[in-house]
């Protein structure tokens, strides 16, 4: 098997194919602000390589076939036909009740597994597990207390697993175990003292590591290790930069360097030039090389921002057997290289895969052995223009399995040998045109082990043996429709261990023990915790003790729970554009056998599902949701046909349907989502493609959508925006060539539609840039020849003018944020002697004033978010001594003041996010001991507590995009167990 490393710091163009880039690691070691969002990045499958198998005979049918002359040599046969397959057991609940320790990275070494995982003693450290609960403890407690040392990167090389750490001393440097407390240490201080040499791209040749690391005099150099201080130098290539894609065959490291290829046995003298492509007539990119059967494998093309079009140059799959000379052109293929399986390449026995569009089949699977003729396409699984889009792979005996997408069957498991006739979908596992939503496919211990999904069952842990009869679920480890969404499936030993999510256990470490020959057997569910080993490093113990249950602290129960885990294990399914309606919540998240789609729940695994595939397969349609009325939501989507139009959906698939072509034809209407609900009617931009983009109202039927005025006569369009309500009636901004961009009243007829006011006379207009109504005043930020700077008007000519220069002369004051609160409006703005501040208007020129200096002089404090909670301002500021933390202002200077030091001293709490429901207020804050949580307020600082940790120790849940329905209030929060999903809280919880 190869074993590869993350790519690095090539030159920009490359960064495309190198996702996580030596800066990215920088950051994220460095900060650790966002340790647990940057754990969402995609998981990398090792791919093992064996001997093809055979296609199926001509009698027999495909779905049922079994290769040729198989045999059951790591399954036994009488399992492969068997429903039960053993019961997956969880091995130990690290950290109590609800709370995850979150297990990552897991990795076979000597039939022991090595992982990371958390718990509220130790922070992230290293783990290591036998699948027995006493067998199951941390390593070693790196970086001792609450912080943890978070332990990444975890690669295998001999008997040893090296990863990289922070010890709270020497930053972030390379770190190995054996298993061991005296055997797990420091390799080497690469980058001395305190700062970090974020070692990357690790990889394994043999009992030897390689991988890049950073120090201030070389800057990113190729580095090798055995493990210990001495081995650990750079390795002397010669070369004026930093490899990347570093690849392991036949005793050699191959990599990249400037667009051109090298082979290194690591001494001095040892690096080759292989071949350089920097000579070509364009920008070439090359992609990561992948190896077969001793032969290395590349992709070179021409570097292109357009993939919508067919190619300018063909693509060229290259091959390398090590030499200059045996480092050739295979062919050229006129396709666009595709993403989608974890690899840009992948290989299966003795062959290569990839995807590509030729711009005649769509996105498909190709393949080459490594001669001209035989690198093609392999099936055009979607006949016609269409994509299958596969993704996801794994292979088995030869045998590439892989998920896609046909109409008939929905997004499903496939396999393939490389010929057309040996490409078959092995089992549509939700039979009938729904998808499954199959992830996380690995091959483990013989099988092929993977997630897939029904909406009664959600996701859970299925095997296949590459048969359709061999392909079942392994238990519901849930039962119903939550999802216990199992993930990073890893052999080692005699059991099959897997990370999965129960309710009220958070997400842990579960195993399968196998048996004689790779036979799954029963295993009881296990609970208790570990003893200490015999070095003392029991860590496990007493756990339970600082795990209490919800009473206004830290603890691993509360009321807030993780509604459905869509992107099983660490991915973001990218929830967006969330809108409540009555009890239920509508958002866009993003599946992998969907794409991008709309998706409603009532705060139940049961109720929240897709409500419908706009545009079939994982293609994706991104509905933009901007407003409820009359019992539907209301969004603009493209579903391929008309363009991006308006749609209604009342949550069922029969009641989400186009509102009105109203540009006929694909070019669409709608340019920017925005929509304002006024009375019994929507209103939004929209251009039918002959009066330009002018204002449109609908009622959510074709028949009550129409424009209401042409502002500006002709194809140029008026392009109204910001909308708010004045006096019933509807105030937006609005442009015609007689007046230029002004203020617009309508009463949503054509007739009672008018200009408010002509703030400058003529053509020439200012750039409103926001704008709030007050029971007297417009208040509004607009752009004129002394800057942008805060405006009032009562809708009359003389009632109209700047309220201040809060920033004299040409320069601008940026007032933002504007809130009203009771008759006043306070906002954000900036002069030179106080900084950006928060300020004060009462729609007068004397009564716009500067609230407070809050931090003294020039410097800015930053007031961000502002909310009005029982009749006052709360707002997150800095005062240059306490850090970022939370600030109320009743409106007047002596009542802006500190609210509550929610991380005493000097450190910052950063109230990142304020919501106010059923008479709270919710927020994200860090206290400095549990992370970015979630809190809440009664309005006094007493009252303000963190309500729930939601990712134990240091880890940051960040929550945030709050929205509240009759029942629930729903956020997005990010944990390193379940990535970035969306949480519900119920409101009956708040008053407790």
């Amino acid at each position: 098997m190869t074993s590869r490393g993350t790519s690095g710091s090539r030159a920009e163009h490359l960064y495309l194919w190198h996702p996580e880039t030596p800066f990215v690691r920088k950051e994220r070691c460095r900060m650790r602000l966002s340790a647990s969002l940057l754990r969402l990045l995609p998981l990398t499958l090792a791919l093992g390589l064996a001997c093809e198998g055979s296609p199926p005979s001509p009698e027999e049918t495909p779905e049922d076939v079994q290769a040729a002359g198989e045999s059951p040599t790591v399954v036994e046969a009488e399992t492969r036909n068997s429903t039960s397959h053993g019961e997956p057991a969880r091995v130990e609940d690290i950290v109590p009740g609800q709370l995850s320790s979150g297990p990552h990275g897991l990795r076979d070494v000597g039939g022991t597994l090595f992982f990371g995982a958390t718990d509220v003693e130790h922070g992230t450290e290293l783990w290591k597990s036998d699948g027995t609960p006493g067998g199951t403890r941390v390593v070693e407690d790196i970086r001792p207390g609450p912080v943890g040392s978070d332990p990444l990167d975890l690669t295998v090389a001999g008997r040893r697993v090296y990863f990289t750490a922070d010890d709270g001393i020497h930053g972030t440097e390379l770190w190995t175990s054996d298993g061991s407390r005296a055997g797990t240490r420091l390799v080497k201080d690469i980058n001395t003292g305190p700062e970090s040499s974020f070692p990357f791209a690790m990889t394994a040749l043999d009992d030897v590591l390689y991988f890049v690391a950073t120090t201030p005099d070389v800057g990113f150099v190729l580095w090798r290790t055995e493990g210990t201080p001495g081995s650990t130098r750079p390795v002397p290539t010669g070369l004026p930069s930093a490899p990347v894609s570093l690849t392991a065959m036949n005793g050699r490291l191959f990599f990249f360097v400037d667009d051109a290829l090298y082979r290194s046995n690591g001494k001095a003298g040892g690096t080759v030039l292989l071949h350089d492509f920097s000579g070509a007539p364009f920008e070439v990119f090359e992609t990561n090389p992948v190896e077969a059967d001793g032969v290395l494998y590349f992709i070179v093309g021409e570097e292109t921002d357009d993939l919508s079009v067919a190619p300018a140059r063909p693509i060229t799959v290259w091959k390398s057997d090590g030499t200059p000379e045996g480092t050739v052109p295979v062919a050229e293929v006129f396709a666009e290289l595709r993403f989608g399986l974890p690899q840009t390449l992948v290989t299966a026995g003795r062959r290569l895969f990839f995807l590509a569009d030729d711009g005649v089949h769509g996105t498909e699977l190709w393949t080459s052995d490594g001669t001209r003729g035989g690198t093609r396409m392999v099936k055009d699984i979607l006949p016609g223009p269409g994509s299958a889009h596969p993704r996801e792979s794994a292979q088995l005996d030869g045998v590439l399995y892989f998920s896609a997408y046909t109409p008939e069957a929905g997004d499903e498991l496939w396999r393939s040998d490389g010929t057309e006739r040996g490409t078959f979908r092995v089992k549509d596992v939700r039979p009938g045109p729904d998808s499954s939503s199959l992830q996380q496919l690995t091959a483990q211990a013989g099988r092929l082990f993977f997630t897939a999904r029904d909406w009664s069952r959600g996701h859970e842990p299925w095997t296949s043996d590459g048969t359709s009869a061999g392909t079942k679920r392994l238990e519901d480890l849930v039962p119903g429709a939550f999802s216990s969404a199992p993930h990073e499936f890893t052999r080692a030993g005699s059991r099959v261990f897997f990370v999965a999510t129960e309710p009220n256990r958070g997400t842990e470490l579960w195993a399968m023990k196998l048996g004689s020959r790779g036979r799954m057997l029963e295993a009881a569910r296990v609970a208790s915790f570990a003893e200490p080993d015999e070095e003392g490093a029991g860590v496990n113990t007493g756990l339970a003790s600082q795990a209490t249950e919800f009473n206004g602290g830290a603890g691993g129960s509360g009321p807030a729970q993780l509604v459905q885990d869509i992107i099983p294990g660490p991915g973001d399914p990218f929830i967006s554009w969330n809108l409540a309606l009555g009890q239920k919540l509508f958002f866009t998240a993003n599946d992998p056998s969907y794409g991008a789609e709309l998706w409603r729940t009532d705060g139940t695994a049961e109720g929240t599902r897709l409500v419908e595939d706009i545009i079939p397969g994982p293609e994706g349609s991104t509905p933009e949701l901007v407003c409820a009325l009359d019992g539907a939501v209301l969004f603009f989507v493209d579903e391929g046909v008309h363009g991006a139009e308006l749609w209604r959906s009342d949550g069922t698939p029969g009641g989400t349907r186009l509102v009105k072509d109203i540009n006929p034809g694909a070019g669409g209407s709608v340019g920017f989502p925005q929509a304002f609900v006024l009375g019994d009617a929507a209103y939004f931009a929209a251009d039918d493609g002959v009066h330009g983009t002018e204002l449109w109202r609908t009622d959510g039927t074709t028949r009550g959508t129409r424009l209401v005025k042409d502002i500006n006569p002709g194809a140029d369009g008026s392009f109204p925006f910001i909308f708010t309500e004045r006096g019933g009636q509807l105030l937006f901004v609005a442009g015609d060539e007689e007046h230029g961009r002004e203020l617009w009243l309508t009463d949503g007829t054509q007739r009672g539609t008018r200009l408010a006011v002509d703030i400058t006379p003529g053509p020439e207009s200012f750039g409103i840039n926001e704008l709030v109504a007050t029971p007297e005043h417009i208040i509004f930020s607009a752009n004129s020849f002394l800057g942008n700077e805060l405006w009032r008007s009562d809708l009359t000519p003389e009632g109209t003018f700047m309220l201040r220069d809060i920033l004299p002369g040409p320069e601008s004051g940026f007032p933002t944020q504007l809130t009203v609160l009771g008759r006043t409006v306070l906002f954000v703005a900036q002069d030179n002697e106080h900084g950006r501040e928060l300020w004060r208007t009462d729609g007068t020129s004397e009564g716009t004033v500067l609230l407070r200096d809050i931090k003294p002089g020039p410097g800015f404090s930053f007031p961000t978010p502002l909310a009005v909670f029982q009749g006052k301002l709360f707002f997150g500021a800095d005062d240059g001594a306490l850090g970022t933390e939370l600030w109320v202002s009743d409106g007047t200077q002596e009542g802006t003041v500190l609210f509550k030091d929610i991380a005493p001293g000097a450190a910052s709490g950063n109230p990142l996010e304020i919501f106010v429901v059923a008479g709270r207020m919710l927020l994200s804050a860090n206290d400095g001991t549990t992370g970015i949580e979630l809190w809440m307020s009664d309005g006094t600082p007493g009252g303000t507590r963190l309500f729930q940790e939601l990712s134990p120790g240091l880890m940051d849940s960040f929550p945030n995009v709050f929205r509240a329905t009759r029942r629930h209030v729903f956020f997005v929060t990010a944990t390193s167990a379940t990535g970035r999903e969306l949480w519900r809280l119920p409101l009956n919880e708040l008053g407790r």
